[in-house]
């Protein structure tokens, strides 16, 4: 079918389902559970909903219900427990993890969608202070989905997502554009680079062109291991959320051969501007957005606005250029520190000129001495692998700094990584700059330096061994080490940070101790998720320091 809005409720439309897998959400399977939806619903309150699915078709039928049934859908910006808690608790309801088992009859009418009414809630995400909560309505959605369908048509196409749908440029590209034009679309696992391919593979087999919704942090990973060529190649990649590099962008572009378009935008305005970068590094406006440049900031008029007859200003500095602007870095990003006001941009753009480093962000830890923090990227043979290589490092780039800032405005807690950690939308949020600097307030924790997952069982924790560690304290005073009693428990914690609930503890098999682990080593901590077990194996660039199976019984009250 060719585009329709939302307000004329596309999902109604009869559209014959493409022979793809189950994970793909298609019209039959997609109206099944929106019918359980709505009649579960039939008796709850109405008003805002919480809802988080992570599932694609388990999110976009509970999301067509609320709607249907004349609720506004709250998405919230994380799935901790303390947030959605939190949340939910200034709600009208929230829905259950998957749709109950009900009737499926369709109501007997439906009231219009009006254009003005709320649609839905979601958060900003929270890269640069708190989450703030900000309302969108059908027409804001509509207008922004028609450019969409404008420029980037979807007929003949099968959308696959590597962001997460909770957040704007997720919920528009990669579930309700392919929505409003009856194409199918998935997500979920498709993050990982060989489920990708699989996808890639899935789509092709259907004679369907896919398009990719993706950003940085997953198109910086892709491996060249992978056949691309035989999984088949996308119609075109999209990226948001937050800065590509040229080099990536052009990597990405070799190995899918498809265009990566990139999109400017945020939650507040929705999207900006859109680029082809290995063409040109210059942002073009989206149809509809006039803007402006009055003081190096950028002035905008949108119908994707909140309030398009008011406009928005940027934080974003921008230059003007070929008909469109380039990005100069934000311009709010200004900390005090001792009473004295720092760029954290101007120390990010000092960092980058050492050749080594491939990212910088600066931020403010919310320590109580008000002393910035700075998270390094480089390859992993620059990393610093233990206490004399870090220091030496860190004081390398201090002096640096120190042409510029004063002393006490000097940055006090690195983090040295071969990538920057990034959430569902590519971002360096406040959960993770919380996450990266734990460990100055908890001293029984490692300093976590970012992960990587293979797939939805396997991942790879990176970590230091801080000097101040209180395991160290008499173990031993002349040599100290960490005791092996600890690097199971790291294991076991971060296995269940990872992986979610593991059980009751039964036992440990095949444990191993090989390798000394000293203060100030940089250690790879390898977790394996099984039914009833995870392996682990922890290790670092002197060798191999422990390796084990933990088992597990179900927990209490489950059935055998």
């Amino acid at each position: 079918m060719s585009f329709q809005p939302l307000i004329e409720r596309p999902w109604l439309q009869p559209t014959a389902a493409a022979e793809l897998p189950a994970h793909w959400c298609q019209g039959p399977a997609l109206l099944t559970l929106r019918r359980r939806w709505l009649h579960w619903l039939a008796d709850k309150p109405g008003g805002q909903w919480l809802l988080h699915q992570p599932d694609p078709l388990q999110f976009t039928a509970a999301l067509l219900a609320l709607w249907d049934s004349g609720r506004v859908a709250v998405l919230p910006a994380d799935d901790r427990p303390e947030t959605l808690q939190a949340i939910a608790a200034e709600l009208d309801g929230q829905l259950p993890a998957s749709a109950p088992d009900s009737a499926e009859l369709e109501p007997a009418q439906l009231s219009p969608l009006a254009p003005q009414a709320i649609a839905l809630a979601l958060y900003t995400s929270g890269s640069t202070g708190l989450p703030l909560r900000l309302s969108k309505r059908f027409d804001q959605l509509d207008s922004e989905l028609a450019v969409h369908a404008r420029l980037w048509p979807l007929a003949g196409a099968a959308v696959i997502a590597q962001v997460s749908h909770q957040h704007i440029y997720g919920l528009l590209a990669g579930v309700l554009h392919p929505l409003c034009a009856g194409v199918p679309f998935c997500g979920r696992d498709a993050l990982y680079p060989e489920v990708l391919a699989a996808r890639l593979s899935e789509a092709q087999s259907a004679a369907l062109a896919a398009v990719v919704v993706s950003s940085p942090a997953p198109l910086s990973r892709l491996p060249d291991h992978i056949d691309w060529a035989a999984a088949g190649s996308p119609r075109r990649i999209f990226s948001s959320g937050a800065p590509l590099q040229l080099a990536h962008a052009q990597q990405a572009e070799a190995l899918l051969q498809a265009p990566v378009i990139e999109i400017y935008g945020s939650t507040e305005t929705g999207g900006i501007a859109q680029r082809q970068q290995s063409a040109s590094g210059v942002w073009q406006a989206l149809p509809s957005v006039d803007w402006q440049i009055v003081d190096d900031a950028l002035l905008l008029h949108s119908p994707f606005l909140e309030q398009p007859a008011l406009g928005w200003q940027q934080a974003d500095r921008v230059a003007q250029q070929d008909g469109g602007f380039v990005l100069l870095g934000r311009g709010d990003r200004v900390a005090k520190v001792a009473g004295k006001r720092v760029s954290l941009e101007q120390i990010e753009q000092r960092l980058l000129q050492v050749p080594e480093i491939t990212a910088a962000r600066c931020v403010d830890p919310g320590r109580a001495d008000g002393r910035l923090g700075v998270v390094v990227a480089m390859p992993a043979d620059g990393v610093p692998q233990d206490h004399a290589a870090r220091r030496a490092l860190t004081e390398r780039l201090r002096t640096l700094l120190a042409d510029q800032l004063e002393r006490v405005a000097l940055p006090r807690y690195w983090r040295f990584v071969e990538q920057l950690p990034s959430n569902a939308q590519g971002k360096l949020d406040r959960a993770l700059i919380a996450r990266l600097f734990a460990d100055l307030d908890d001293d029984r924790l490692p300093r976590w330096l970012g992960e990587q997952w293979q797939d939805a069982e396997h991942c790879c924790q990176h970590f230091e061994v801080p000097e101040r560690l209180i395991y160290l304290r008499g173990h031993f005073n002349s040599f100290a080490l960490v005791p092996g009693v600890v690097m199971i428990r790291w294991a076991l914690q971060t296995a269940e940070q990872s992986f979610g609930p593991l059980g009751q503890f039964h036992r440990l098999e095949r444990l191993k101790f090989q390798t000394m682990l000293r203060p100030g080593m940089r250690f790879q901590l390898t977790l394996a998720r099984k039914p009833d077990a995870v392996t682990f194996t922890l290790q670092s660039a002197a060798g191999r320091h422990c390796t084990a199976t933990a088992r597990f019984l179900p927990a209490a009250g489950a059935q055998a």
